[in-house]
């Protein structure tokens, strides 16, 4: 067999879990609407972090050299992740104004660059190893690309929070608690994702990725009850 896994461990079978989990969260939520785009982005959202979620496990358990297009996509799958984001907190629970081109431009264009790098031998990625007996992997990066990939990552994040801020401070009743909640949720996720996934893989740190994973999972499992609670009342 081309294809074959190590013993997965703990970790492992956590990440796989929950990454089948949030598909299952973006079947559902988009089997209620594609039309409607709080829908729609949640599905992208959570599609984005099961193939996040994926890419780490089979980067870190394929015992192939297949690991390595694995290992590397997490980073475009991330990418999609911070984009989707910011379209869903643009929309929930309502739209404040239109996006203009430019500023879908200025989304969606970097993510498309440093995603078309990734690939490209030295420029995002210079060295990769595998230990496949503790299953975990680590990547070099050419710096000045990742400072970039992480700047824009953060900016994207920062403005989602900053649009659902806004929100809260407009609202009332159950709307504003809901959407203080849904901050908190995305604020933990991205701080401890950040820590995890970003920071500490700066110096070269990957026995600590799975947990940015675990962390993100656990804040669509937050937006995916705020969705269904402000909905209900």
């Amino acid at each position: 067999m081309d294809f074959l896994v190590s013993p997965l461990g703990w970790k492992n079978w956590l990440v796989l879990i929950s990454s089948f989990i949030s598909l299952a969260m973006a079947i559902f939520i988009l089997s209620r609407g594609i039309k409607n785009k709080v829908n729609l982005y949640f599905s992208l959202l959570t599609t984005s972090t099961f193939l996040w979620g994926i890419s780490l496990f089979l980067g870190r358990t394929m015992i192939v050299e297949q690991w390595r297009f694995w290992a590397y996509f997490a980073y475009m799958a991330a990418l999609a992740i911070a984009a989707f984001l910011f379209y869903f907190t643009w929309y929930f629970p309502y739209q404040i104004k239109a996006l203009k081109t430019w500023q879908h431009l200025l989304v969606v264009l970097p993510a498309i660059f440093l995603s078309g790098i990734v690939y490209i031998k030295d420029y995002f990625i210079i060295r990769a190893i595998q230990d496949v007996a503790n299953t975990e992997y680590v990547l070099w990066h050419n710096k000045f690309f990742y400072i970039l990939y992480s700047i824009y990552f953060l900016m994207v994040v920062l403005f989602s929070l900053y649009f659902l801020w806004i929100k809260y401070k407009n609202s009332d009743g159950v709307l504003k608690r809901s959407l203080f909640w849904l901050f908190v949720a995305i604020l933990l996720g991205f701080i401890f994702g950040a820590y995890f996934d970003l920071v500490l893989c700066y110096f070269n740190n990957f026995h600590y990725i799975w947990l940015g994973q675990i962390f993100t999972f656990f804040m669509n499992l937050a937006v995916f009850y705020l969705i269904f609670f402000t909905k209900a009342k």
